[in-house]
């Protein structure tokens, strides 16, 4: 943890939820903070609440003109970035009378809005900050922010699964490219944590026609009862910490969901049996090119 100390790191998202307890822990540990956020009024607010802050800036995650932007700014003023945390996201939301929006009833626009931010938001930061991270040579770390819906995915939240399943992959395909580099990457899969994502959520949509029609704006009391308990952000931040210090492949903060992922993964290898084509074998070529050492590599 030590090493880390003095380290420049940008967090997407940071002005709340994860990303503030992220930026808590991180300050914590002595290492130089920038957040970046889409949210003026949360940048505002956590500026007062994070002393020691190194830099605040605007971002819209799905503009990749704004990313050259933000980080020449960060990096003018703390140096270079080392460590990316890219946990900028937004939820899939409910109907108002709080029933879950399936496949069948989803507005394309919100499919399209929960998708270019959470996977083409995340692949847009990496290829803003890694390309500096090769020119530099030098030790790097990417966190990507995923969740318990990037490895399975319940019925009523496809499209947020289905952005979060893509950042899980996006993640582990650039371990194996960036590993020989000497730059880590971590993906994160957490559960419940409090944060205000449904209130940012119901912001973001609402700027995007044909998102957010017929959808709650604002959230029941058995949701707010239900937020209150969840795991406080800063411990969150803490394991992250700690992961990429170790440069562990995974971060679930949450062991509670082991026995869910064990259900898919049984079911899943249940699934290999007999060849399509009586004898056939794929090509050593092509049997090879899909094997990632870095599943290997991971603790067991």
């Amino acid at each position: 943890m030590d090493r880390l100390a003095g380290r420049t790191a940008l967090i997407t998202g940071g002005a709340s939820g994860i990303g503030l307890g992220m930026a808590k822990a991180f300050i914590a540990a002595g290492l130089r903070v920038a957040i970046a956020d889409i949210n003026d009024a949360a940048l505002d607010a956590a500026k007062v609440a994070l002393p020691g802050l190194g830099k605040a800036v605007k971002l819209d995650v799905t503009r990749g003109a704004e990313w050259e932007r933000a980080l020449d700014t960060v990096e003018a003023m703390l140096g270079p970035v080392e460590i990316l945390c890219n946990n900028a996201g937004v939820g899939q939301g409910r109907f108002a009378n709080g029933r879950e929006i399936t496949v069948a009833e989803m507005p394309e626009a919100l499919w399209r809005m929960v998708l270019e931010i959470n996977a083409t938001g995340t692949f847009l930061g990496v290829r803003a900050v890694v390309p500096r991270m090769l020119a530099r040579g030098q030790w790097g770390h990417i966190v990507n922010t995923a969740s318990t819906g990037g490895l399975m995915a319940p019925g009523g939240l496809a499209a947020y699964c289905a952005s979060k399943y893509a950042v899980v992959g996006l993640s582990e395909s650039m371990r194996a490219e960036l590993a020989a580099a000497g730059i880590g990457v971590s993906v994160l899969c957490p559960g419940g944590v409090r944060s205000n994502l449904f209130a940012s959520s119901v912001a973001v949509r609402a700027g995007v026609p044909g998102a957010s029609e017929g959808m709650a704006t604002v959230g029941s009391e058995a949701l707010r009862i239900e937020q209150a308990q969840r795991m406080a952000p800063v411990f969150v931040g803490e394991k992250v910490l700690r992961a990429i210090a170790e440069n562990a492949m995974y971060i679930i903060p949450h062991p509670e969901y082991r026995g869910h992922i064990e259900e898919r993964h049984v079911a899943l290898v249940a699934a290999f049996g007999e060849t399509a084509q009586p004898g056939y074998r794929d090509t050593d070529v092509t049997f090879e090119r899909f094997r990632n050492p870095e599943y290997a590599r991971a603790p067991q």
